[in-house]
């Protein structure tokens, strides 16, 4: 290899061995993680055998965002309207939190956001 002549010719080949290091690693890395998947794959195979029960990390997929149905404000009151106390759980009727955030947002003598923690509810005001 002959010698570079400047310091910016230098500092050129120094960056394009830095990024072929960089590859290098990154490739290392995910074989490797590939190959502890394969590994963890393997032993929860084992254990369920042996168990006949699936491995802890498989008890239920979870769901993306948002999740739940998103439904027009009419038929959000006919909803409320036939449940008891005019109130339902957000989550049990399986719609969308954002969803009923926004209508009750937008109409706040109509709809109340209510409950505590994960189990919102929202009521019918009128």
């Amino acid at each position: 290899m002959a010698k570079p002549n400047s310091s910016l010719e230098r500092i050129e080949l120094l960056k394009a061995e830095i990024e072929s290091l960089r590859q290098a690693a990154v490739t290392e890395l995910t074989e490797k993680r590939k190959a502890l998947a394969e590994e963890l794959a393997s032993i929860d195979a084992q254990l369920a055998q042996i168990t006949g029960k699936s491995p802890d990390g498989a008890k239920r997929p979870r769901r993306t965002s948002g999740g739940g149905r998103s439904i027009p404000l009419q038929e959000l009151k006919e909803l409320l309207a036939r449940s008891p106390d005019k109130t339902v759980n957000i989550r049990k009727e399986g719609l969308e939190l954002r969803n009923i955030k926004v209508l009750a947002t937008a109409n706040p003598s109509l709809l109340r956001l209510g409950g505590k923690g994960p189990w919102p509810t929202v009521t019918l005001l009128k």
